[in-house]
C-alpha cells in the first residue's frame, strides 16, 4: 500500500473522528489547516486505483507464472502482457515492471520469438542494467539470430558485472571466434567484390588486377602495388 493513503488518514481514529480535540471556535480555523470540498476524496481515488492496478497486475505476473510453470507459453505471454499494462510506471514499481518484460521474454524465448526475447531484455535492463538473468537471455537470443556482435558485447558485460558466472569466460571466447571468423568473411566478401568491379574496368585496357602484385610492408602494414609478370 502506498504511504500516501496511509498519510492521508493518518490523523483520523478507527470512528472517523479527529483524534486530537479541536480547540479552534468556529469561524476561527487557521486557513492553512483548510481543505477544498472533495480534495481528500480526489487523492483516495487515486491512491486507490494505483493500488488497484498493482494489485492487478501482480495477480495477472502470478497467473502468467503458473502458466510458464505448465508450459502455456502463449497465455503466459497474454498475462505477462497485462502485468506490464497494468503496472504503474513510477520510481517505486520500476523493478517489478522490469521482472514482467524479462518474464514475457522468457516465454517468448520457449516459442523462439527471438526478435521479441531482444525487445522485451532490453526494456527490462533499461529499468534495471544489473538485472543479469535477463542479460544473459538477451545474449542468448543475439546468439540464436546470429547477431554476433551484440551477443559479445552482453558476454562481455556478464563477465565484468560476474566473472564467476558458470562457463561466461568460454562463452566470450567462442563468441569472439565466431566474431572474428565472421568479419574475416565479410572482409574477403568486399575484397572479392573490389577485385571484380576493378578488373571490369582495367578490362576495357585490356589487364586485369592478376597483373598486379600486393604485397604488405610487415613494419608498417601497409600495401604496395606493383606490376607483376603472368
Amino acid at each position: 500500500p502506498s504511504s500516501s493513503s496511509a498519510s492521508s488518514s493518518g490523523e483520523r481514529d478507527a470512528g472517523g473522528t479527529d483524534s486530537n480535540k479541536d480547540t479552534t471556535a468556529p469561524g476561527e480555523e487557521d486557513v492553512t489547516e483548510l481543505h477544498y470540498p472533495g480534495e481528500e476524496r480526489e487523492e483516495s481515488t487515486a491512491v486507490d486505483l494505483i493500488e488497484k492496478s498493482i494489485a492487478a497486475s501482480l495477480r495477472a505476473k502470478e497467473e502468467g507464472n503458473e502458466h510458464f510453470k505448465n508450459s502455456r507459453f502463449e497465455e503466459a505471454i497474454d498475462s505477462y502482457s497485462l502485468a506490464i499494462e497494468h503496472c504503474p510506471e513510477d520510481e517505486d514499481n520500476k523493478a517489478s515492471l522490469a521482472t514482467f518484460y524479462g518474464n514475457r521474454a522468457a516465454s517468448y524465448n520457449a516459442v523462439e520469438e527471438y526478435e521479441l526475447v531482444v525487445d522485451d531484455c532490453t526494456e527490462s535492463l533499461k529499468l534495471k542494467p544489473d538485472y543479469l538473468k535477463v542479460l544473459v537471455r538477451r545474449m542468448q537470443a543475439y546468439e540464436k539470430l546470429d547477431r554476433t556482435e551484440e551477443a559479445l558485447q552482453d558476454a562481455k558485460q556478464v563477465q565484468e558485472t560476474q566473472p564467476s558466472y558458470p562457463y561466461i569466460a568460454r562463452k566470450v571466447h567462442t563468441l569472439q571466434t565466431k566474431h572474428n571468423e565472421k568479419m574475416e568473411k565479410m572482409k574477403d566478401e568486399a575484397m572479392g567484390k573490389l577485385k571484380d568491379l576493378g578488373n571490369s574496368i582495367l578490362g576495357n585496357f585490356g589487364m586485369s588486377l592478376d597483373n598486379f602484385k600486393m604485397n604488405q610492408d610487415p613494419g608498417t602494414g601497409s600495401w604496395n602495388i606493383s606490376m607483376g609478370n603472368k
